[in-house]
């Protein structure tokens, strides 16, 4: 078995982190950014470059198709990712499908699909995350990323500690149903897991060594996929929890947030020290609860259910187990998220 290993080859993380974009201002590039980003950082990116400027909004298949048009038509070398996790995966779907690279520019740390080569779509109601571009570059300014709401930093805070239950999940694949399991990627996702949770105070103090370490850690976990050459380092049944809820939820919250209050009950079904992680967020003040996320109790029970029906062939905890709403209803409450 081949395995293509793709990593981002420059990092630049800091103040005015921005202003490194000037070595690009040869080439013929495309700014894409969204209606409230551009206005952060992604005008400012686009005078740097003096180029032009994509706007995009919904983090669908069709929208993804946009930026790949506009990618060819304009004969565009690269295009640039200027804004949260829609723009960067609406960005590097389109690149992978004009065959072109992108550079990855944050303006939030609220998941860890800044580096990785998977982006999260929407097609026929369904959420997925599919195969696209990793990023030549990647650019994370401290002075924008400080400034951004703080809801936008925890979902990064539950994304990384989810972490540590997707690696119990790709284990039990591997034992299970021999699945290819990689020890480096899966290691490096659960030292960011076991980082995050121990300065999970400094991050909710936009400290600089917290955001540094949020920062590292997201990038980290996308490394970590690139190498195993999929999402299953970062990606298991807190993941499948989170996707279910955007499908059955009235109004679903942050992706990340939503899979950290999975990941306490996904840790306790796997019978980890699932107090750990529940101590964590609320130390980086970041959801614990269905009452925070703005979910109803029967609603958070059904997704507890309805999570096997993510992936189905994404062997995790709740598969092995024979997740009911007995089961489910139970976990819940055992562990005070309803």
């Amino acid at each position: 078995m081949q395995k293509h290993i793709q990593l981002p080859s420059n990092f630049w993380i800091g103040k005015n982190a921005l202003e490194n974009l000037e070595k690009y201002k040869e080439k013929n590039t495309l700014v894409v950014t969204g209606p409230t980003t551009r206005k952060v950082a992604g005008d400012k990116a686009a005078e740097i470059l003096e180029t032009d400027t994509l706007i995009v909004e919904e983090p669908t298949t069709k929208e993804a198709e946009r930026v790949e048009k506009e990618i060819k038509e304009n004969d565009k070398d690269i295009a640039i990712a200027v804004g949260g996790g829609k723009v960067i995966d609406l960005t590097k779907s389109g690149s992978y499908r004009a065959g072109k690279k992108f550079i990855s520019i944050p303006t939030t740390l609220a998941n860890d699909g800044i580096a990785s080569q998977m982006a999260s779509l929407q097609e026929n109601g369904t959420r997925e995350s599919k195969k696209a571009e990793t990023p030549e570059t990647v650019i994370v300014d401290s002075g924008i990323i400080k400034n951004c709401p703080y809801e936008l930093i925890r979902g990064g805070v539950g994304d990384t500690l989810s972490n540590l239950t997707a690696v119990k999940d790709w284990k039990l694949g591997h034992i299970l149903k021999d699945e290819y399991y990689g020890d480096y990627s899966s290691s490096l996702t659960k030292m960011v897991g076991e980082l995050v949770k121990k300065r999970a105070k400094s991050i909710q103090e936009r400290s600089k060594t917290g955001l540094s370490t949020l920062t590292e850690a997201l990038i980290s976990s996308g490394a970590a996929m690139g190498i195993a050459g999929s999402s299953r380092p970062a990606s298991g049944s807190a993941n499948k929890f989170s996707h279910t809820l955007d499908k059955i939820a009235d109004k679903s919250a942050l992706h990340g947030e939503q899979c950290g209050v999975g990941a306490i009950a996904m840790s306790y079904l796997q019978g980890e020290n699932w107090r750990e992680i529940k101590n964590a967020l609320k130390d980086a003040d970041a959801p614990t609860t269905g009452e925070e996320l703005g979910v109803q109790d029967e609603v958070m029970i059904e997704a507890m259910v309805k999570a096997k029906q993510i992936k189905p062939k994404r062997y995790t905890i709740i598969e092995h187990i024979g997740i009911n709403r007995e089961i489910a209803e139970n976990a819940l409450k055992k562990t005070e998220i309803i």
